[in-house]
């Protein structure tokens, strides 16, 4: 796939971040999600390895997406949140968005968004907590532009 748009000094290229199967029983507590497939325009500079997304340093990066999830308790609020490496959350302050599912919602997704410039090499997992059940492979995704 080839996407030929500059925007001034900037040619982007669009990553595709999936799952390749449904991930049952998840708990309560921080759950990775596992996105296990990447897809994009060469050259891109994403990798995934073990569920730790990487983006490469020197480039620019908007994403967003959703995790579907099939709730089997809907007491609490369900959270989807950036962690990095050392499984510490990663804020607003550092360009990443949390999305919230209330309490009471069973399915449903919410969309989470990065806008980051990572000097170095940056990596982070993707988790889910607060919220018991199925992610489900159909739906669940994370779309990054490159801008480098």
């Amino acid at each position: 796939m080839t996407h030929q748009i500059k925007y001034n000094a900037f040619t982007p290229k669009v990553v595709y971040l999936t799952m390749s199967a449904d991930q049952n029983s998840i708990s309560d507590s921080a759950t990775t999600v596992q996105f296990d497939t990447v897809t994009g325009d060469s050259g891109h500079g994403v990798s995934i390895s073990s569920n730790l997304i990487t983006l490469t340093g020197g480039r620019h990066y908007w994403g967003f997406g959703c995790v579907v999830i099939n709730r089997s308790s809907t007491s609490d609020s369900q959270y989807t949140k950036f962690y990095d490496s050392s499984n510490n959350i990663l804020s607003v302050a550092n360009g990443y968005f949390e999305s919230e599912l209330p309490a009471d919602g069973n399915s449903d997704s919410r969309v989470i968004q990065l806008s980051v410039s990572p000097s170095s090499n940056e990596s982070f997992y993707i988790k889910t907590n607060g919220a018991d059940g199925d992610i489900k492979s159909d739906g669940s995704h994370f779309i990054l532009i490159e801008m480098s």
